[in-house]
């Protein structure tokens, strides 16, 4: 039976009905996110710069979307755990990771892992940055960072350096200080950043690659730690008399970060909302002078600039991995 002219039109109103109806029901969804508490997961336990940051991030972000925003601290191989954990969640937008380059960057190039830092995760925003500070025991009596490549240099392999475990910003900052000094020194393993501090203030080791606010508590206190450099590629605004290792090495820079990543699959929409709600609170003067009194220079990168960030930095770190001879554990 051919139809009619009559039911064409009926037909043709009620798609486009149905269309303007379903449109609605569409953003009411994507406008219910969250429906529930959010968990932002640190891979750290409580206390240092990436928890502090996390906290800091869901106490304002839940004020915003209306809903909690939860850290849940886990703990364990250099962060790897929880990067794995957020990696099989539900990508619903209510489990997200605060990360750092260890887990998305350096940690797969030097850890047998269970997931894939590139297909496994979504960027959201890039919080904020840090870079570390070369701290020594004053025992040797350096003042420079060339008094100490030049005793290291006479004295190969004498000088000992504590990191916080393997493929940690911590051991491969002091390799690559290391490789472009010329330098041959002891690494020495620790189950974090805080021990390794700990035995250098109590001259069981020689130096460390500190974060900032590790360090900051010393600044006044030389006799206690010796600070000779920063490798950012700029002096630090709360250290402004601490030489950069680029003004001797030019070139020297590294610098970590922690961001919000989500689990690969969350709703783009939900990605774009959180982030642009969290680069608004980076933005906010309150929030960046908390940051940059612990040493961190808020950076608010937003999801393509952030994924640009971390492409650049697998391949700058990459050849450092390698030539230190660094397998897979």
């Amino acid at each position: 039976m051919k139809p009619t002219l009559q039911w064409l039109h009926r037909f043709s109103c009620g798609i486009a009905l149905a269309a303007c109806s379903a449109a609605p029901l569409s953003a009411h969804a994507n406008e219910a996110w969250p429906a529930k508490p959010v968990t932002i997961v640190v891979p750290f336990a409580p206390g240092g710069n990436t928890d502090m940051i996390a906290r800091m991030m869901a106490e304002r972000l839940g004020k915003v979307f209306g809903k909690p925003f939860v850290v849940d601290n886990r703990g364990g191989a250099a962060g790897l755990i929880a990067t794995e954990y957020v990696a099989r969640a539900p990508a619903d937008g209510h489990t997200i990771l605060m990360a750092t380059m260890t887990q998305i960057v350096t940690a797969p190039m030097t850890n047998k892992i269970r997931y894939d830092p590139i297909k496994d995760f979504a960027p959201i925003l890039n919080v904020g940055g840090n870079p570390f500070v070369l701290a020594l025991n004053p025992r040797h009596g350096f003042r420079t960072v060339t008094d100490l490549v030049d005793y290291a240099k006479k004295n190969p392999g004498k000088l000992n350096v504590g990191h916080a475990g393997t493929g940690t910003l911590t051991q491969l900052s002091a390799l690559l200080f290391l490789q472009r000094t010329g330098v041959q020194a002891t690494l020495v393993p620790y189950r974090g950043g805080a021990p390794a501090l700990a035995d250098v203030l109590a001259g069981q080791i020689d130096m460390y690659s500190a974060s900032v606010s590790e360090v900051l508590p010393y600044a006044a206190t030389p006799e206690k730690l010796t600070l000779l450099g920063v490798s950012s590629d700029k002096r630090l605004p709360q250290l402004p008399a601490l030489p950069t290792i680029a003004e001797t090495y030019p070139g020297h820079d590294v610098v970590t970060w922690n961001g919000l990543v989500s689990p690969a699959g969350m709703p783009k929409d939900v990605i774009a909302r959180l982030a642009e709600e969290s680069r608004k609170i980076v933005e906010e003067a309150g929030f960046r002078t908390q940051l940059e009194k612990a040493g961190i220079t808020p950076l608010g990168e937003m999801p393509d600039v952030f994924a640009a960030r971390i492409q650049a930095e697998t391949a700058k770190w990459k050849p450092v991995i390698e030539a230190a001879g660094i397998q897979p554990e």
